[in-house]
């Protein structure tokens, strides 16, 4: 029997890691002056093993999945209102590793670097326009900065609006076979001026959508002229439609036939009945709005949204009876008035409401044409900004008579929040319709659409939340779900729980109160700085037939291994630091040399039951590996 002692050649307490990736303490080879001979039909043990578990936090599949929400604070019953049904949100999942993370991956983290990738990861999935970029993330120490006690998560808003030119308008009608999404043949944009103008030799109408920002809801302003230096689609024209208003971006094309950028739950039969294009509505139709405003065919000033018909499942438009809104400047009105004599259409939204103004004299004054009123029935006013349509944007659309084709209007006003990385076409990149649009699982959006609260028919009330003075959503709150949960749900396959901190399924308080920005969410205890993943020991360079069949990825277990020995992540005393395993009991396991081995090194690694490298480790590893002839067998 023969010892062989093996170490990477880094020394305990050494702070430099060693530049040659042949002597990392997770893998490292051992060369030999002179050869070292092991007889035929060997055997080989583990004899015991030395290694340094640093304070890195490492997660995988099992700790890699939480929920964040942001809304209307649940009651924990499950029964007494609000329940989720009752408001207009719906949990966001968060995954550590990102949304390719796939069964048996694993990383690890310094604490630091752990902290940046969660609040990276939260920013991502926050999706509120106002939220994205204001999470943070930090560790947690004691006053003498010494004691690792965790992690602080800090949620933030953002209340600055920002307006500028918006450089970029796409095509937001239907994906035309002659032309690409920049609009070209469709229409003209310039953004100095913010004029929009159609194409004249198109036949149909133009309409763009802005994709580059959206619009704030902490009392952000979109607003559009329509007759001035550069408009004159409502100036002398009163035959050309046109609408202007707001709407999630679409990615994706709907319809065999119409091509048309909207939702999959989407029909436009009910734009005939706002009085647009009733000529030939099967190619003149509006394209998608989740709320606008705009002048029809017969002059009219029309107020639409896009809600659920639950009896005819698909979401279409509905008109809004702006003349049936307390607080219209057109309540006196018994139906629509005529949009003839304005110059400017703007929509103000403040939290969850969205009201829309019209202007006679060039914005110096303005006239409501609807906003929420409490009382008021919900076909007189816009619904709620749920969480499917945080993100709008503007959109543009003019029509054409025989006589005008070439209207033009103006985008003059958009109030955003100031993002520096946003981006409608990209996961995670934009709003939660955006990302889920993008996933495939859209479905999610349609689920919160349809329930009673924005169906505008139904009879259940929603009370609309606006922002404070300073333009917070201080009645809105984050809450963070560390585990599977009926309340918060779906919150499938949270289990982030224990490498965060927090022993609670759901956190819905804040550390300081919840009035105040940051809220501040601290972990409830501090989470072990160490690894749950089983470690093996693997001796690289021979021969001996080693099965891991762990099922560690899609493609299940069964793989060849050059492992030779399973180790505990602990000791008796300690869990981190330098680590001491014997085994009581050597498992031999044959090399399947049928003739004598001439060793001039030994290799040796520490992965995981996927077989990844185990980088966790620091300092010096040692491993004393035990050869022998196979004993013979025995009658």
């Amino acid at each position: 029997m023969s010892l062989v002692i093996c170490a990477n050649k880094e020394i305990d307490g050494t702070t430099s890691r060693q530049a040659s990736s042949i002597a990392e303490p997770w893998a490292f080879r051992n060369a030999l002056t002179s050869t070292f001979k092991i007889p035929a039909n060997a055997q080989v043990a583990l004899q015991s093993c030395k290694v340094n578990v640093g304070g890195q936090v490492v997660v995988s599949h099992a700790t890699n999945t939480f929920y964040q929400y942001f809304g209307t604070l649940l009651d924990n019953d499950g029964s007494t209102a609000p329940q989720l049904d009752d408001t207009i949100y719906h949990p966001m999942q968060v995954r550590i590793l990102g949304d390719d993370v796939k069964l048996g991956d694993v990383k690890e983290f310094s604490s630091p670097d752990f902290a940046n990738q969660v609040a990276s990861r939260l920013n991502e999935t926050i999706y509120h326009p106002n939220l994205k970029e204001k999470v943070t993330c930090e560790v947690q120490r004691n006053a003498s900065s010494l004691d690792f006690l965790g992690y602080t998560i800090g949620f933030d808003q953002s209340v600055a609006n920002v307006s500028g030119a918006h450089a970029t308008a796409v095509n937001h009608f239907d994906k035309l076979t002659d032309v690409d999404r920049s609009g070209d043949g469709v229409f003209s944009y310039a953004p100095g001026t913010g004029m929009f103008q159609r194409n004249p030799s198109l036949d149909g109408t133009c309409c763009a959508i802005f994709p580059d920002e959206p619009l704030s809801l902490s009392k952000g302003i979109f607003e559009v002229n329509l007759s001035g230096a550069h408009a004159d689609v409502n100036k002398n024209k009163s035959e050309v439609p046109w609408a202007v208003g707001l709407s999630r971006y679409m990615n994706n094309i709907a319809g065999a036939t119409t091509q048309n950028y909207y939702p999959s739950y989407y029909d436009v039969s009910a734009d005939a009945s706002l009085g647009y294009w009733t000529s030939d509505v099967t190619q003149e139709l509006l394209p998608y709005f989740d709320f606008g405003v705009g002048r029809n065919e017969e002059g009219d000033l029309v107020c639409f949204q896009t809600s659920f018909d639950t009896d005819k499942d698909y979401s279409t438009k509905v008109e809004i009876e702006y003349w049936n809104n307390s607080n219209s400047d057109f309540s006196a009105a018994t139906g629509r008035v005529s949009a003839n004599t304005y110059t400017d259409v703007r929509f103000v939204a403040d939290g969850e409401t969205l009201k829309a103004e019209i202007s006679a004299n060039n914005g110096s004054d303005w006239s409501i044409i609807c906003e929420y009123v409490a009382d008021d029935a919900k076909t007189a006013m816009f619904g709620p900004i749920h969480q499917a349509c945080w993100c709008l944007h503007p959109v543009l659309c003019i029509g054409e008579t025989a006589s005008d084709a070439n209207s033009r209007m103006v985008l003059s006003r958009l109030d955003s929040p100031s993002l520096t990385d946003y981006d409608v076409e990209e996961k995670f990149g934009a709003g939660w319709w955006e990302t889920m649009e993008l996933l495939g699982t859209e479905r999610l959006c349609r689920d919160v659409e349809t329930r009673d609260v924005l169906i505008p028919g139904d009879a259940t009330v929603y009370a609309q939340q606006t922002t404070n003075a300073s333009g917070y959503f201080s009645t809105l709150s984050n809450v963070l779900i560390m585990n599977e949960n009926e309340i918060y749900s779906p919150s499938h396959g949270a289990n982030a729980g224990n490498v965060l901190g927090f022993n609670s399924t759901i956190v819905p308080q804040p550390a300081n109160p919840d009035t105040v920005f940051p809220r501040l969410y601290n972990s409830e205890f501090a989470p072990d700085v160490q690894s749950s993943q089983a470690m093996f020991v693997r001796l690289d360079n021979f021969g001996q037939n080693v099965l891991n069949a762990i099922e560690s990825g899609p493609g299940g277990g069964g793989r060849r291994s050059k492992i030779i020995s399973h180790l505990p992540r602990f000791d008796n005393n300690q869990s981190t630091g330098r680590l001491y395993f014997e085994p009581k009991n050597f498992v031999w396991i044959d090399l399947d040399n049928p003739s004598e081995l001439n060793v001039n090194d030994f290799s040796l690694s520490f992965c995981y039951s996927n077989e990844q490298y185990a980088r966790v480790l620091t300092g010096q590893s040692i491993v004393c590996l035990y050869f022998r002839a196979k004993p013979k067998e025995t009658m």
